[in-house]
């Protein structure tokens, strides 16, 4: 990791890949019990890893519209934003487009607006801030700890 324009930076590209732009914003919600939202993905090789609920921006949106609108498609809840945290950058591999990407991704704050479990993509987790490992990418094991 090191000092960038965007914040810190996590992982590299191999050298001469050609590595597209990808803007991205991400919801940092804890709970009571010092959890961490997350949803869980199975990857390509078959072991599934943990994202923060987010994702990519469209060209028009802001932060935090796409915060608002990855967690009611991802989670089907709505949040109450407390603000935003910190950026960083993230460069990885995503197999299923068979590309590099480097992602600038920005972490908001917030909370969920309602206790019922929502109807969304994926099933809600919680997981220790504490524990990184499980997430896919580092740049979303830094933002947990901002929680």
């Amino acid at each position: 990791m090191t000092a960038h324009d965007y914040g810190p930076v996590f992982g590299a590209a191999p050298v001469g890949v050609v590595c597209y732009p990808r803007r991205a914003a991400y919801a940092v919600i804890s709970n009571s019990h010092g959890g961490v939202a997350a949803i869980r993905a199975a990857l390509l090789d078959g072991t599934s890893k943990y994202w923060l609920p987010g994702g990519g921006m469209q060209p028009t949106e802001s932060p935090e519209e796409a915060v608002v609108r990855e967690v009611r498609e991802e989670l089907g809840r709505d949040i109450y934003m407390l603000g935003r945290v910190g950026q960083a950058v993230q460069f990885f591999y995503a197999a299923t487009e068979d590309r590099w990407y480097e992602m600038t991704a920005i972490f908001i704050r917030a909370r969920f607006e309602n206790e019922g479990a929502g109807s969304g993509e994926y099933q809600l987790h919680w997981l220790d801030a504490l524990h990184h490992a499980e997430f896919f990418h580092a740049c979303h094991a830094w933002a947990a700890t901002l929680a």
